[in-house]
């Protein structure tokens, strides 16, 4: 429209009431989308509680697609019972409560049943619809709590399964304690020993050592270690350790024929484990005069090779057949072995777990071993010890070190001060 002064100052202005239907569509398409694409469950219901809609993801959590919940109660529908199974009266649901009293409702604990019968946890949010001072309806928001709850259970497994672990790595720990005893102190024989238990909490070893002196005054050195990693492999290493030192202890049998009746009252004991172990024995042969060298004896079932020290820093290997690891056969015939022992040399008795790496194979971890111990010999005996653990074992362990070393010093001269004073059981000179 047009006048003699010019275009009306309304000309080109969109219509108001167009304004206003162009703003109520981008709305509701906006809901729209909010609705189809939300993660949690909508549901529109009427004053009697029937649905008067569904968002998808309420359709999908439910199993009931939309247009078979429309018009229905949907308490009746999907929130009749109780997540035990119970009938869930519905003066008691909190829906037909915000219905009711036109507050807002919120409930963590409840449960919809799916339209294939299974229990669907959920936690709920219900707001009424209040027009004109009436409530005309309320709108429902859920989440179905499925995975949460199957994490926190999962957690709480979990957390069942650590304090178990710690509980029987406690007792394990206490159990080898108690039975991983000083060593004695023969004169002119030192001897050092060292157990570090495995950096994981749940990963408890069988590891053991153990040197005692028979009543003729000869030193009997014992490394062993029972296969597996729980409180059962700790208790079964306490049984072997009592078996094999009470039977070695008062005879002058070949070792190997102790070994053999250890292995087999074990399994008239019905001690049934596999392990392996390796016996030593030095002695001093009367015939020989204290300048000599004395004798060493041993007996490996199954177990890593010891190695010898020279004072020079050569090292050796005895590397000798092993025979069976205990608990295999207790018929099987078993083998000794003897060296001498001059002064000044170092035996090294050991498990497994102080050369064996994921990323390297024993001979590997025996050749660390070697170098490391041809470069500490004119150490101490004990600062041997930590610093062979600190180099060879630099990080988190991932199995149990069981470590003998024994130093021979010579008989005509004092004993050394590095080796501390003598410390002999009761009744041996």
């Amino acid at each position: 429209m047009t006048t003699d002064d010019g275009p009306s100052p309304t000309a080109g202005r969109p219509d108001p009431l167009t304004a206003v239907q162009v703003e109520l569509t981008r709305a509701l398409r906006l809901t729209e989308q909010v609705l189809d694409n939300t993660a949690d469950g909508i549901y529109g219901l009427d004053a009697s509680g029937r649905v008067a809609f569904v968002n998808p993801a309420a359709a999908r959590i439910t199993g009931w697609p939309r247009e078979e919940q429309t018009g229905r109660d949907q308490h009746a529908l999907i929130h009749h019972s109780r997540a035990d199974g119970s009938g869930y009266p519905v003066e008691e649901c909190p829906v037909w409560q915000a219905l009711r009293t036109g507050r807002t409702v919120a409930a963590a604990d409840e449960a919809f049943v799916s339209r294939s019968g299974v229990v669907v946890p959920v936690e709920l949010t219900a707001v009424p619809v209040v027009e004109d001072g009436a409530v005309t309806g309320v709108v429902v928001s859920f989440r179905d709590l499925t995975e949460r709850r199957a994490a926190e259970a999962q957690a709480e497994q979990l957390r069942r399964l650590t304090l178990r672990a710690a509980q029987d790595r406690a007792l394990s720990d206490r159990l080898q304690e108690a039975l991983l005893t000083p060593p004695p102190e023969p004169d002119h024989l030192e001897v050092a020993v060292r157990y570090q238990p495995a950096a994981q909490e749940a990963h408890v070893g069988g590891d053991w050592y153990d040197a005692f002196m028979q009543p003729d005054g000869a030193t009997v050195l014992v490394i062993g270690d029972v296969v597996g990693h729980d409180s059962r492999a700790a208790a079964a290493m306490g049984q072997l350790r009592g078996l094999l030192r009470a039977l070695v202890y008062d005879n002058d049998e070949p070792l190997a024929d102790t070994v053999g009746r250890v292995e087999r009252t074990a399994q008239g004991l019905a001690v049934t484990t596999l392990a392996t172990a390796l016996v030593a024995r030095v002695e001093r042969d009367p015939d020989v005069p204290v300048t000599g060298p004395r004798t060493l004896r041993w007996t490996n079932a199954g177990h890593p090779s010891p190695v010898l020290l020279a004072p020079d820093g050569t090292t050796t290997v005895l590397d000798t057949r092993p025979d069976l690891m205990l608990g295999v056969d207790s018929g099987t015939s078993r083998h000794e072995h003897t060296v001498p022992l001059h002064d000044g040399a170092t035996l090294v008795l050991f498990t497994d777990g102080l050369v064996e790496r994921r990323d390297s194979d024993l001979d590997e971890g025996l050749d660390r071993l070697r170098t490391a111990l041809g470069e500490l010999a004119g150490r101490p005996l004990e600062e041997l010890c930590d610093e062979l653990l600190s180099r060879l074992v630099p990080g988190p362990r991932g199995d149990d070190i069981a470590l003998v070393a024994v130093r021979a010093h010579p008989e005509d001269r004092p004993r050394p001060a590095e080796a501390g004073p003598n410390r002999l059981p009761p009744g041996v000179h």
